[in-house]
């Protein structure tokens, strides 16, 4: 099996897959074209191979981000956040559970809530290997952390959970697939409201990012940062990496 990322055993898939899959069909349809022209003397043929070269590359350097940059990106952030190992953790937009199984391994003591409305966001796709809320939950029990995981069904804008409950909430690109900007500041209010005073939030999307930060700071968080993940996670490229927002809930 083709696995996500060296050292995971889960199956997590590609992000969007038919982003790069188009790009990969019409970069191959226009070196084609490209080589033809050329074959029949035209020489700018070799702009068309080219171009479809460049493209190529966008959308495999897309799927070294989905598949492998992610992971280690995720890695670092948590390792970052210096968990005692007994942590409760909320990760917003679990999907097929990628960031809530890396989470689970730092926590032995601890538990990783999951949360995704995975019927709403058309997760819930019937593929070989099960609907993405079943993928979750074996990839939780391959990865081993079966014992300190939850998957729970719910809307990110709307948690069924008391405030100030979570240590550290986590959200892996779930809060930029919600529809609205206007749900998407909702999940962050959530985010803060279920979060303890004193706890940590971090939150990676592609976009949006600045957006998640104007609104920590206008709830009141301290310690607001952005900071791309490096060049592993660009999707597609340097006009699209992966960002991390991270904050602190104030103590009072």
């Amino acid at each position: 099996m083709l696995h996500s990322s060296s050292g995971r055993q889960g199956y997590y898939g590609v992000e969007s897959p038919a982003i790069p899959g188009v790009q990969s069909f019409i970069a191959l349809i226009m070196m084609q074209a490209g080589l033809t022209k050329t074959g029949d003397g035209d020489d700018q043929g070799w702009w068309l191979v080219v171009f479809g070269a460049a493209l190529l590359g966008i959308a495999l350097a897309y799927l070294q981000a989905s598949r492998r940059g992610r992971f280690r990106a995720w890695s670092r952030e948590l390792g970052a956040l210096d968990l005692r190992g007994d942590e409760t953790i909320l990760d917003l937009g679990c999907a097929r559970g990628a960031v809530t199984t890396l989470a689970a391994g730092r926590v032995p003591s601890g538990v990783v809530v999951g949360v995704d409305s995975w019927a709403r966001s058309g997760l819930l796709a019937n593929n070989r290997r099960g609907t993405d809320d079943q993928i979750a939950k074996n990839n939780a029990r391959v990865e081993g952390v079966t014992d300190q995981v939850q998957f729970i069904a719910g809307d990110l804008d709307d948690l069924a959970s008391d405030g100030n409950h979570f240590d550290v909430v986590l959200s892996g690109g779930g809060i930029g697939r919600l529809g609205s900007p206007g749900t998407r500041m909702d999940a962050i209010d959530e985010a803060v409201r279920v979060v303890k005073p004193g706890g940590r939030l971090v939150i990676a999307d592609v976009r949006n990012t600045r957006r998640y930060a104007a609104r920590l700071s206008e709830l009141g968080c301290e310690d607001v940062r952005s900071h791309s993940a490096g060049y592993e996670t660009w999707y597609g490229g340097p006009w699209l990496p992966l960002v991390f927002v991270t904050a602190r809930k104030p103590t009072a």
